[in-house]
């Protein structure tokens, strides 16, 4: 039993693997790639009205997702939410990173369409990789009128290639198009999570700012009794005093600013 077992764990495995070379195969023929996609990143881009500007990097490695291998980019030269200048600081941090480690993808798919997209072009271009990484930008898909004019129906998601004007599609359903979807949502919640992080780190900052003998070390006593802002706002009196160094004083001020 044992043995027909690991018999039959290895033919499935040999199945995943060959549906997984089918995949990437059918995506470097659509898109018309330089070689087969094993390693694919997408980079998305987070911020509320300019805010906390951050950019996400998820990986798919031979058609799976690679976790360790997800980066998050805090945007540091762009100011206002301008989401081009952004993917292009992220992009090109990382693509100066990936040319000094010999560690590049096969292809790098963009949330966003052709906008976004000739910026991917663009810095490709600048380190001499545009015949060497795939690029690839996914929209988005539309809503559209049948030929009646009475029912709308959404039309599948657009994927844009450098120098083609018409986007390429799948079929309905396809295994690929379940992928690249994924993959771009997987970078938005990436994005989403640490855009929330850095915003949640920065309420705190500036709540606790504003009182008097609160500093970056009391502070960071505060949050790490409480656990987070929440938590200190809704403290009693007495949950505050019974803070490591807190003095009874400072306890009643931070009780008395963060009630009103």
């Amino acid at each position: 039993m044992a043995q027909k077992n690991a018999e039959e764990s290895y033919r499935q495995r040999g199945q995943r693997q060959k549906a997984r070379e089918q995949l990437l195969e059918e995506l470097r023929v659509k898109f018309d790639l330089p070689r087969l996609p094993e390693r694919i990143e997408c980079y998305d881009i987070s911020n509320v009205q300019g805010n906390q500007s951050v950019g996400s990097m998820v990986v798919l490695q031979d058609g799976e997702p690679a976790s360790a291998e997800y980066r998050r980019f805090k945007i540091k030269t762009v100011e206002g939410a301008d989401d081009y200048a952004s993917l292009r600081e992220v992009l090109r941090r990382r693509l100066a990173r990936g040319v000094e480690e010999e560690k590049l993808p096969d292809m790098i798919l963009i949330d966003g369409g052709k906008g976004q997209l000739g910026v991917l072009t663009m810095v490709l271009e600048e380190y001499n990789l545009g015949a060497k990484i795939g690029a690839v930008g996914i929209a988005k898909s539309r809503v559209m009128a049948n030929v009646r004019g009475k029912v709308v129906e959404r039309s599948e998601e657009r994927f844009f290639l450098p120098g083609r004007k018409n986007p390429v599609n799948f079929r309905h359903g396809s295994a690929s198009l379940f992928l690249l979807e994924r993959l771009r949502d997987e970078a938005h919640r990436f994005a989403i999570m640490y855009h929330r992080k850095l915003r949640s780190k920065a309420t705190l900052r500036s709540s606790l700012d504003d009182i008097p003998g609160v500093g970056p070390a009391r502070r960071k006593t505060l949050l790490k009794h409480f656990g987070s802002l929440k938590k200190i706002r809704a403290a009693s009196l007495e949950e505050l005093q019974q803070v490591p160094g807190m003095s009874a004083s400072l306890a009643e001020t931070i009780f008395r600013i963060l009630s009103d």
